[in-house]
């Protein structure tokens, strides 16, 4: 039987906020299957408003698409409001989200100014992306017509402005003898992130050498996504043999591949600093894409979306390939350093019974093993592409004293040429969001 959420709406007045509208009727919106909500504004492509404009906060269920603002709380700098439209009576920065039953909205942020203001569409821009200006009085009435705008105490023609240098730049406008106040906007560079896979097993003595490298690696850049494909083990991929065959791996383990197809020579150990020096000069290298990730996380119910910009065109040859990693496993490992004095694994048995295995990957969350082909996109075109949404509890390991914890789960995102090369990667941990300057 659906639940039935019933809500008597009356006016109710917070410190800093005046309601400017009242409500008083009752609401039936069934909840059956809301596990995902969206918050949004009336305040589009702002994040900057001044003391007397009005602001209406929307929910929706992202599964039906219903308005359900009605039926949720609303929350603002963490304090409970009533009703959803307000005209925001103090400067400052305040932190909007929603609850119904037991779910939580997406956090937005709103600066408030004393004055006129000006808006940015792009709070974070890439570098050569155009960022567009709108000044607005303290109402909310636009006087973008009217104004002249400064970048950097620069006066600039127009109301567009980019640049080729990355960094935090600010804006103001002059309008009729005023000025309004600062709005702050980032340029970034993207930077390449790079995509390693470790073909293991924990039947494989050797194979922690390969760990070796990744550990040294990560203690010197962040721009590293990991994923470990384990083979004839508790943790094995299905579809591992058809990733070894597309790649040439072969059935003899560890092996190392940066960026998909550069095999990582680490037969022996004497050449582990070579790999981390080989791995970490293209690890943050500037390039012209940025990929972000955006997941929400229900219970055990993932959902994730995926986006892509690019400073240049991208074909539709690329293809963008998602993959569910999970952390914090622990199993038998296979040791052959059990006697190599010196060794990380030195003395800790052979198998190291409760070893912890990392970045384990459970599936493929694209069609295709290998991606799916993104559709052309033009230079600095934003691709959004909805995956999906997966439930966690299907990747559940409960033996060895293991339990399931969706928190422990990731999603890793390579964008790939038609020869299956990884042009560059991001991860994220389930529940959170990795955007394009990340």
């Amino acid at each position: 039987m659906s639940k039935i959420l019933k809500y008597s709406l009356s006016l109710f007045i917070l410190v800093m906020f005046a309601c400017s509208s009242e409500y008083d009727y009752s609401v039936n919106v069934d909840t059956e299957n809301l596990s995902f909500v969206t918050l949004n504004t009336n305040l589009t492509e702002k994040s900057t408003v001044g003391l007397e404009e009005l602001v209406s906060f929307n929910l929706t269920n992202d599964v039906t698409g219903e308005n359900i603002s009605e039926a949720a709380t609303f929350f603002i700098n963490e304090e409970a409001i009533s009703g959803n439209s307000y005209e925001l009576q103090e400067a400052g920065t305040y932190e909007i989200y929603a609850t119904i039953e037991d779910i939580t909205s997406n956090t937005i942020q709103l600066d408030v100014v004393d004055g006129k203001y000006v808006s940015v569409n792009l709070k974070v821009a890439m570098k050569g992306q155009t960022v567009l200006f709108k000044a607005f009085d303290t109402d909310g009435t636009e006087i973008t017509d009217e104004s002249a705008f400064i970048v950097n105490d620069n006066p600039i023609n127009g109301n567009e402005f980019s640049s080729e240098q990355s960094g935090t730049y600010s804006v103001v406008a002059q309008h009729q003898g005023t000025t309004t106040a600062i709005t702050t906007f980032e340029i970034y560079t993207a930077k390449r992130k790079v995509a390693l896979e470790d073909y293991t097993g924990g039947w494989c003595g050797w194979c922690p050498r390969v760990l070796l490298v990744i550990e040294e690696v990560e203690k010197v850049t962040e721009d590293v996504v990991t994923l470990a494909v384990h083979n004839n083990d508790e943790m094995e991929f299905e579809q591992e043999e058809v990733l070894r065959n597309s790649f040439d791996v072969g059935s003899s383990l560890p092996k190392l591949r940066a960026n998909r197809t550069d095999n990582i020579n680490v037969i022996q150990d004497s050449q582990i600093p070579n790999a981390v020096d080989y791995i970490a000069s293209m690890a943050g290298a500037e390039i012209n894409n940025a990929i972000a990730i955006n997941t929400k996380l229900y219970n055990d119910q993932l959902k994730v979306n995926v986006e892509l910009i690019s400073e240049e065109s991208l074909p539709s040859s690329y293809k963008l390939a998602v993959y569910l990693y999970q952390d914090g496993l622990a199993y038998e490992q296979t040791n052959y350093y059990n006697n190599s004095e010196g060794s990380k694994w030195y003395q800790q048995g052979n198998p190291i019974p409760d070893f912890v295995h990392n970045h384990v990957l459970e599936a493929s969350l694209t069609e295709n093993l290998l991606g799916d082909n993104i559709e052309n996109i033009s230079a600095f075109e934003t691709l959004n592409r909805n995956i999906g949404t997966f439930n966690l509890s299907r990747y559940s390991h409960t033996d060895n004293g293991n339990t399931f914890d969706p928190s422990r789960f990731g999603v890793a995102v390579f964008l790939v040429d038609e020869n299956n090369n990884a042009i560059n990667a991001q991860s994220v941990k389930a529940g959170k969001n990795v955007s394009f300057n990340e």
